[in-house]
């Protein structure tokens, strides 16, 4: 699987992107989690992030998929979103890092969820990952996905740090763990999303749905900055899951200057 999941990310990246049309640069942004993690954000930047986005996603006639932020802005989203279908996410569990105790990310998780935030972007601890402790991270992901009342849980896996065994282990160890979506990265890293990790965490979920009947969705994440590249990633993932999972409740693409660039281009 492995093997025929690199072939199809390889044969993907040979293919020539066409002029995008408004409609495809559309489905792009509707498939946007825009994002603003930056150390320095506060309160008043946060919200002028938020209202920015709001006029131009007014002016494309198009919104994103979610606003994903650092937990301590939750209520600048919840008291302005007003009836924007946009969700609230955010990061947790010591992100960028993943290296904080399992409790603390579970009682952050709920804190959020109980605050407004209907998805929880939560980091999977990366010395973990990288001596392969596929069950303690199944085990984790079990805890906090159990402790929420609604909120979809997304598990950061930071796929660029992983040979592709790895990558496959861990989708399956958060799939089994209840994660509603896996996402490739942070993008607090030096590689971020790839065409093969997603096409490696596509299959893993098209043989979770053929043998359960349940849909997890996916979120690349991390250095994903032009709809050109956007686009390939929406390519990848049709032509895996097909047309049905190319809507913003099983597919997002986490990135901060994707939604500017596209809407640049789709208004020239």
């Amino acid at each position: 699987m492995i093997e025929e999941a690199i072939r199809i990310a390889e044969q993907i990246k040979t293919e020539e992107v066409p002029e995008l049309s408004p409609n495809q640069l559309k489905e792009i942004i509707s498939l946007i989690d825009y994002t603003t993690l930056n150390d320095t954000d506060t309160e008043e930047s946060v919200y002028e992030w938020m209202q920015n986005s709001i006029a131009l996603m007014n002016a494309a006639g198009v919104y994103c998929g979610g606003w994903c932020v650092f937990p301590n802005f939750i209520s600048v989203i919840r008291d302005h979103r007003k009836e924007i279908p946009i969700s609230i996410a955010v990061v947790n569990g010591n992100f960028p890092s993943g290296m904080a105790k399992s409790q603390i990310k579970i009682e952050e998780a709920v804190l959020s969820e109980s605050e407004g935030a209907e998805e929880i972007d939560t980091v999977v601890n990366k010395g973990w990952s990288k001596d392969s402790q596929w069950q303690k991270i199944e085990k984790e992901i079990s805890l906090i996905k159990g402790a929420l009342a609604h909120a979809h849980l997304k598990v950061i896996m930071e796929t660029g740090m992983l040979d592709p065994e790895q990558v496959d282990a861990i989708s399956r160890a958060c799939i089994r763990g209840g994660a509603d979506f896996i996402k490739t990265s942070t993008g607090k890293t030096e590689h971020g999303a790839s065409l093969e990790s997603v096409s490696i965490m596509c299959h893993i979920i098209k043989e979770h749905y053929q043998n359960t009947g349940k849909k997890i969705g996916i979120k690349p994440s991390g250095g994903i900055s032009e709809p050109e590249e956007a686009f390939l990633y929406v390519k990848l993932v049709r032509s895996i899951l097909g047309d049905e999972w190319i809507n913003n409740s099983l597919f997002r693409i986490g990135a901060s200057r994707l939604l500017n660039n596209t809407i640049n281009k789709l208004n020239t």
